[in-house]
């Protein structure tokens, strides 16, 4: 596993490492949000700062964008922080949001996770 994952009463952490593939990200998406304590929470980090490799697809992203959409309607709002310094993690997170877009779920990606922490503790 690439992954831990991490809740506190108000969101949840999840920490990748090494070789991040499309399964990973599935698997580490399916734990969060069949998890009972989804519908409690109001963040969302996902961190992958050491990240060897980032195997992701447009395609990849697109499956796990459904997965959340399909939840907008249970879980109203959301904020899904992405932290990273790869471009490409950017690049496929932008992916991401379009999917999103017409949702309650707010995305924003962040250099470090000082400033993940800040925003998704902000009103």
């Amino acid at each position: 596993m690439t992954f831990t994952i991490n809740w506190d009463k108000n969101g949840v952490y999840v920490k990748f490492r090494g070789v991040v593939n499309a399964q990973d990200l599935i698997d580490a998406n399916n734990y969060v949000i069949s998890n009972a304590n989804f519908e409690s929470i109001n963040f969302q980090i996902f961190d992958f700062l050491d990240i060897e490799e980032f195997k992701i697809t447009s395609y990849d992203i697109s499956i796990i964008g459904v997965m959340d959409k399909s939840q907008t309607d249970v879980k109203k709002d959301m904020k899904v922080a992405v932290v990273t310094q790869s471009d490409y993690v950017r690049e496929i997170t932008a992916e991401y949001d379009k999917i999103m877009s017409g949702s309650n779920w707010e995305t924003n990606i962040f250099p470090s996770l000082e400033a993940a922490r800040e925003w998704v503790i902000s009103e």
